[in-house]
């Protein structure tokens, strides 16, 4: 791995890091929350009130706020700041602290960052774990001990990601590791600890109530817990692949042996946020796999030691190796080139403006994205949606009888899953005749499908029935379509 093109390699890993982040950046259409990051940062230039998120973490609000400020309010505007962040933390694995980090760990490290298409995701996101995730490597390497430690730019850096997420916080316990090997400076010790505590206590008080709220809900065990355990432990295995956890298990007791003492935060600094969260989640409280985002970087310069050790003595390795990253990723990078992850609101606004008329009923997942992209479409600029849960029983029975024609828009890899409920199934199956669908079929060994599934209301039922098997004798009678007020039900949870 030390060899003279090695310099022109972690070059050539900046480039293609470059290219899947700053490319295609306006291509995708907005999805999930990043759809928060378009009002919220339009509330900011607009001199409003502070929105939720600004309030609590805002540092990754004030960076697409400026950047949109410059270039204008575009996707492509809104996602730059984040996906510029998510390069810097590549350069920064792949050329920071060479005076404790192996050039061959920097590099393997760096090149994972690179091509991992969940970061590659979080890179073009719209969102604030692009910023997290290079405060979060600026912070864990300045911590690294060695000559070029830098303590209080670590803490700067971990504060700045704190500021970009909460769950950041969880990587602070990890940092003051060096400074418990003997003899303990205690005073030194005891001052980062009231630092912590005060940081900790701005992002109470910020937060508006909403971190106390989650400690009630876990005490009072209220939370639907949509996303527990099982789904944290398969979204991380998922998302950072088989590959480097087998890499990051192979780096820990090189790393622990290593003379430069990086072991123990390495360590600490990987594994403190998951296993939090972990327990969290076993709780009953929902919990994403991208709030453990504060620990990659540590997991990564880990997996980087693996891969070195795994390398340094044949190049066969080596190349073994570099085969089955390509292997791991190339599926991913293929599939995320074809739809970004993303649903493609743009199309489908597309695809209900040939057939729906304003004056329909529309129900939709993520009904507030299809608004935003339908009412671009001429004739729809005046559709209004309802804030409201994707149709009771009492929507489903009014529905099937309204003059108005009908139509729903679901997201296939939800209806396949059966996470709309079997009585809105069965609904669709008993009622509904599939339109079409909208988007890029996913390619081979790729698990999501980010396509839309539309339906049209098959007939009119006066029936109050709703569920299971038709009516014995329906009434039907022709559509007619009037000036209505479309209903589109349903919204997901705002990340936090």
């Amino acid at each position: 791995m030390n060899t003279p093109g090695r310099g022109w390699f972690a070059l050539l890993v900046l480039a293609a890091a470059a290219a899947l982040r700053l490319v295609d950046l306006g291509r995708w259409s907005l999805d999930g929350d990043e759809l928060y990051s378009w009002f919220d940062v339009q509330t900011l230039l607009a001199g409003e009130p502070w929105p939720f998120g600004a309030r609590s973490h805002p540092l990754g609000y004030f960076l697409m706020a400026g950047v949109t400020a410059l270039l204008g309010h575009s996707e492509w505007a809104l996602r730059l700041g984040p996906a510029l962040c998510s390069l810097g933390a590549v350069a920064a694995l792949l050329w920071m602290r060479r005076d404790v980090v192996p050039r061959g760990t920097a590099l393997a490290a760096g090149t994972l960052a690179a091509l991992s298409p969940w970061l590659v995701f979080h890179g073009q996101n719209a969102r604030f774990y692009g910023p997290l995730l290079l405060f979060a490597a600026l912070a864990t390497l300045w911590a690294l001990p060695g000559p070029g430690r830098r303590p209080r730019a670590s803490a700067a850096a971990w504060v700045a990601s704190v500021l970009c997420h909460p769950t950041a916080a969880l990587l602070g316990p990890a940092l003051v590791v060096p400074l418990l090997r003997p003899p303990v400076p205690w005073r030194r010790l005891a001052a980062l600890a009231g630092a912590v505590v005060g940081v900790l206590l701005l992002v109470w008080a910020l937060d508006d109530g909403a971190l106390e709220d989650v400690v009630l809900r876990v005490l009072e065990k209220r939370d639907p817990g949509r996303y527990g355990a099982a789904h944290l432990v398969m979204g991380l295995g998922y998302n950072l692949g088989p590959l480097v956890g087998l890499l990051i298990a192979l780096g820990v007791a090189p790393a622990l042996r290593a003379q430069s003492g990086t072991g123990p935060l390495l360590l600490a600094a990987a594994t403190l946020a998951p296993l939090v969260l972990l327990a969290v989640a076993s709780f009953g409280l929902s919990m994403h796999q991208r709030y453990a985002m504060c620990a990659v970087p540590a997991a990564l310069l880990l997996a980087g030691e693996g891969w070195r050790a795994a390398t340094e003595r044949t190049r066969a390795g080596g190349a073994a190796l570099a085969v089955l990253a390509l292997a791991a990723f190339t599926p991913g990078l293929v599939a995320y080139r074809q739809d970004g992850n993303r649903h493609d609101f743009r199309a489908l606004a597309a695809f209900l403006h040939e057939r729906v008329g304003p004056g329909d009923i529309l129900v939709a997942d993520e009904h507030s994205t299809v608004e935003l992209y339908i009412r671009k479409v001429s004739g729809f600029a005046d559709v209004k949606v309802f804030e409201e849960d994707l149709v009771d029983d009492k929507k489903r029975t009014d529905f099937l009888g309204n003059k108005r024609e009908v139509w729903v828009a679901v997201k296939t890899s939800r209806l396949q899953s059966g996470a709309y409920g079997a009585d809105f199934t069965r609904w669709l199956d008993d009622f509904f005749t599939p339109i079409g669908t909208v988007g890029v079929p996913p390619p081979p060994l790729v698990r999501h499908d980010n396509r839309y599934r539309v339906f049209r209301r098959t007939e009119r039922i006066l029936s109050r029935r709703t569920s299971g098997s038709p009516p014995e004798d329906p009434t039907g009678s022709p559509t007619d379509r009037g000036a209505t007020t479309p209903g589109t039900p349903t919204k997901e949870p705002r990340d936090r």
